[in-house]
């Protein structure tokens, strides 16, 4: 298919699916609501979310319930524009639902482990997603780390795995979600290096520049609050970054001082997470998101007939339900309106 005619006809799909997106009077709406349940409500009664969460209404809910329904949805919506874009796009986007398969994978080692009670583990599971191979309930039914191995030999997380796993200790879930992220991390950007080339970079590069933030809140928290050497952090970083390759991070694990964060970072594009005194953690998350959701912005506004209007639509999906997450979290503290707007990704004026 002609490429121009091929993104012509998914952008139109993506604009009508952004345009039942919610907008800024939906965010302030349920702001101001009082309790989870009015949330839900109002979610389902006015908003395109109606889809994953119809069967909740009116019902006490576990907060991880909201959370894996508005994750599905995201995954509902890759998987429809699967179907609109030609097979040179497809792979690429069936990388991006290996996040909840590696999620829902990080889950099973927790349930086996004894970290999360098993009576709950409808409340955590994300994925349903037609492209996994996987099947979680066998998975779920085996009775140790290495039970759940021998049923994964066949698939690619094998390999990833077995080495945490012939000296298992407490920090065994830790190096596993440490190693699956970065596989998927590698996966994405080896399957976006791989497009057509078009006259659009800024899509990859997006992706490339969150693994940049990444690494740095990692190198951030590591540091500051995990007992590791840095070979050890180093060993973790995730590759394809933007501004930092492998070699120019080594150099600022080995500088890095976590009480003077800036020092490393002062003039450059990424200082924002670090030029603040008070409260560099519990903001770090919210800024790095903000970045790249005003990123992800400019690109579907300037995308016209290229593949970045569908990556940055995928990207604004997952802020979204962020923001609608960051909301139903905060009725659990009675928070404000006002309040609540400071740990949003997007913008919003609250009078």
């Amino acid at each position: 298919m002609n490429n121009n005619l091929q993104f012509s006809s998914v952008n139109t799909k993506i604009s009508s699916m952004k345009s039942k997106t919610l907008q800024e009077n939906d965010y302030i709406n349920i702001m101001n609501l009082s309790n989870v349940m009015e949330v839900l409500d109002y979610l389902n009664d006015n908003t395109v979310y109606q889809e994953v969460l119809w069967d909740l209404k009116g019902k006490e809910v576990h907060r991880n319930d909201i959370e894996s329904r508005l994750y599905r949805f995201r995954e509902l919506i890759i998987e429809k524009l699967i179907l609109y874009i030609g097979n040179e796009y497809k792979d690429f986007l069936k990388k991006y639902l290996l996040r909840y398969e590696i999620e829902d994978l990080k889950l099973v080692f927790k349930i086996v482990r004894g970290k999360i009670n098993p009576e709950y583990m409808d409340n955590y599971i994300f994925t349903t997603s037609k492209y996994s191979n996987i099947d979680f309930s066998e998975l779920l039914e085996q009775s140790s780390v290495l039970d759940v191995l021998k049923k994964l030999k066949t698939t690619k997380y094998y390999r990833l795995i077995k080495p945490y796993s012939e000296n298992i200790s407490e920090k065994f879930n830790f190096y596993l979600e440490m190693v699956l992220d970065r596989y998927y991390y590698n996966e994405l950007i080896e399957a976006v290096q791989r497009l057509p080339k078009t006259d659009d970079e800024k899509a990859a590069e997006i992706l490339r520049r969150k693994i940049d933030l990444y690494n740095l809140e990692w190198i951030y928290r590591a540091t500051k609050h995990f007992d590791m050497s840095k070979e050890e952090i180093l060993n973790f970083v995730l590759g394809h970054g933007f501004k930092y390759d492998y070699k120019k991070l080594k150099k600022i694990i080995y500088s890095f001082d976590p009480d003077n964060p800036l020092k490393n970072f002062a003039g450059t594009q990424y200082e924002f997470i670090f030029n603040h005194d008070y409260d560099i953690d519990l903001f770090m998350e919210r800024r790095i998101d903000r970045y790249i959701y005003y990123k992800a912005l400019n690109l579907y506004k300037s995308s016209i007939l290229t593949f970045g209007k569908t990556i940055s639509f995928i990207e604004l999906i997952e802020f979204e339900i962020k923001d609608i997450f960051s909301i139903v979290e905060s009725k659990r503290y009675h928070m404000s309106a006002n309040e609540i707007s400071k740990y949003l990704i997007r913008t919003i004026e609250v009078n």
